[in-house]
């Protein structure tokens, strides 16, 4: 167990640090927040900071990744059971809805820090990589409800792009409002809006 301890403290001053980050994000935009900002409201020195992380950008992949891998596992629990590629797109929207709704940091940042379905395909940091991840995801189990004909005749990768945006109003429209419904009724009003826009024969 004492072999094990520099490791345990490590593993408590990179998560101190992501978190930090994560709060300095969504407060002011990845490319405005500051690092010593980030090691301040961590309460580390900024040379420690620097021994955990060379970068901002080494900061936002390692946090991006963390959320991303989080968000899979959330996905999968919801999808795996469903047997209808279009009934595990709504799940998936529902999903990250909640997901984001449990994260109001990351939902912070997702939402102020510039990307969508039209930028998503720019950059070069993790944070572009996971929209392409979760853009490809959606067109495949899109392709796969268009060909079992339960969708609409759509491009998939619009069909990605509708959903992305849909939840990117929504959830906009949510925090501008103060929450003022719960979070399970914004995924209702979301999987029912794409359910009508994308069903077959809709």
């Amino acid at each position: 167990m004492i072999d094990d301890l520099p490791g345990a403290r490590r593993n408590l001053y990179r998560q101190q640090i992501l978190a930090a980050a994560e709060l300095e994000f969504a407060r002011s935009g990845f490319d405005q927040a500051k690092v010593n900002a980030i090691a301040e409201t961590a309460g580390v020195a900024l040379g420690t900071l620097y021994k955990y992380f060379p970068s901002k950008a080494a900061i936002w992949d390692v946090l991006t990744s963390q959320r991303m891998d989080e968000f899979r596992s959330a996905v999968m629990t919801l999808i795996e059971p469903l047997e209808s590629p279009f009934e595990k797109l709504l799940a998936s929207a529902r999903a990250e809805v909640m997901f984001l709704a449990d994260h109001p940091n990351f939902l912070e940042l997702h939402l102020t820090g510039g990307l969508s379905w039209g930028t998503a395909v720019r950059g070069e940091h993790a944070r572009r990589h996971a929209w392409q991840s979760g853009m490809h995801l959606l067109g495949n189990l899109a392709d796969e409800a268009r060909c079992r004909g339960e969708i609409r005749d759509l491009r998939p990768s619009i069909v990605a792009s509708m959903i992305i945006s849909t939840l990117q109003i929504w959830m906009t429209e949510w925090v501008n409002s103060n929450r003022d419904r719960r979070a399970d009724a914004v995924a209702d009003e979301v999987v029912e809006h794409l359910r009508i826009c994308l069903a077959a024969g809709g």
